[in-house]
């Protein structure tokens, strides 16, 4: 894999939101006008650094827990940049021979990403739409990377908030996908906002699913794993400690399923 290194020599005439996420998960992958976007964010929103780490790290467990569990393969959906602990990083150091791909509608993005990425063994970065499961599966890059005879884990973290109504492009996505295929899905729940920030949420939000019984929803015809829909750091905590800590990010939700 290539090293990821500091954009500014490139410079960028618009900040953008993957490069804005990796400055907030303490990477170099992104220019001053993508960190100065996101310390504005983190004016109005301080909560969303520790969120966006919380997710990072519901993202390795979840992969390691999945890796341990006999799984090999992996499409992440609205991937954003493969920086900074991501999928086919946590899965190469619990077992040799996994493959992942990595999808996502920014064109800047895919081709900066398939640069990081050049000469990685089992890795694949392609430009999809979340708004169009069954291309994103019937890519020959899918097709020709991924034995879909096979258990693989789709992976939509804080990404499903774009679609109206997620429940059918997910239900397209699974349905396609072998059985002990695993859904790891992430998402904004307003309702648990506090500090004045809900009104700034509803806004960027358009009024997204922000309950857990709605976003459990999302798991319909899946066995969704113990312990849940929970807060990210609830999910599977490596200690008691992460837990009691994460109660700056209360506010984005997340679960494991299983297809039977």
């Amino acid at each position: 894999m290539t090293e990821p290194g500091n954009l500014e020599p490139q410079g960028h005439a618009e900040p953008n939101v993957a490069r804005m996420y990796d400055h907030l998960l303490g990477g170099t992958d992104n220019s001053a006008i993508d960190r100065e976007a996101a310390d504005r964010v983190l004016e109005i929103l301080p909560g969303i650094l520790t969120g966006a780490r919380e997710n990072r790290a519901f993202l390795g467990r979840a992969v390691r827990f999945l890796v341990r569990d006999g799984v090999r393969q992996f499409i992440d959906i609205g991937a954003g940049l493969p920086t900074r602990r991501c999928v086919h990083e946590v899965a190469a150091e619990e077992a040799a021979g996994c493959r992942t791909v990595y999808v996502d509608n920014d064109p800047e993005v895919v081709s900066y990403a398939r640069a990081l990425l050049h000469g990685t063994p089992g890795v694949r970065f392609l430009h999809g739409d979340l708004h169009a499961p069954k291309e994103i599966l019937g890519h020959p890059g899918v097709q020709e990377h991924l034995d879909l005879d096979q258990p693989v884990a789709v992976l939509l973290l804080t990404v499903v908030h774009v679609v109206a109504d997620p429940r059918p492009i997910i239900s397209d996505l699974m349905a396609s996908l072998a059985p002990g295929s695993h859904l790891v899905l992430s998402h904004m729940s307003g309702s648990h906002m506090s500090g004045g920030v809900q009104p700034a949420v509803d806004e960027i939000y358009q009024g997204a699913p922000a309950r857990p019984a709605q976003i459990a929803d999302f798991f319909d015809g899946l066995e969704l794993l113990p312990p849940g829909v929970v807060n990210l750091a609830e999910w599977r905590p490596e200690s008691p400690q992460l837990v009691r800590a994460a109660g700056a990010a209360p506010y984005i939700l997340c679960g494991v399923a299983r297809k039977p």
